[in-house]
């Protein structure tokens, strides 16, 4: 009886030690899709509202706080009660808080916001 539970044991032991032994599956391919567009990322962000125009030039100051976060050639949106009034290309110049951008089409006007 004691041969027969030594037996039955080791027998346990042995098989479950194999199965330590086994090649793990292979993990499945995981495919990383970009993001679906919300409606906050589609929404504009307001970037800043025009101080100055210089026509001659034909390039506008913004005043802004985030002017580090905008590249040089970015395009931006002129508003001005909710209609578009021209399109801006930031330029490189700039000194806190102001960013210059160069006036790409219409005719924006002091005191109108900038969207990105």
């Amino acid at each position: 009886m004691m041969f027969a539970r030594s037996f039955v044991l080791f027998s346990a032991v042995a098989l479950c030690g194999c199965s330590l032994f086994e090649p793990k599956p292979p993990k499945p391919l995981v495919r990383h899709f970009p993001k679906a567009r919300t409606e906050e990322a589609a929404a504009p962000k307001l970037v800043g509202i025009i101080s100055m125009i210089n026509t001659d030039g034909q390039f506008v100051l913004i005043e802004s706080n985030q002017s580090a976060a905008l590249d040089p050639g970015v395009a931006l949106k002129c508003l001005r009660d909710g209609v578009e009034t021209g399109i801006l290309a930031v330029g490189k110049e700039r000194r806190r808080p102001y960013v210059t951008a160069d006036i790409v089409k219409g005719t924006p006007q002091r005191g109108d916001q900038v969207f990105e």
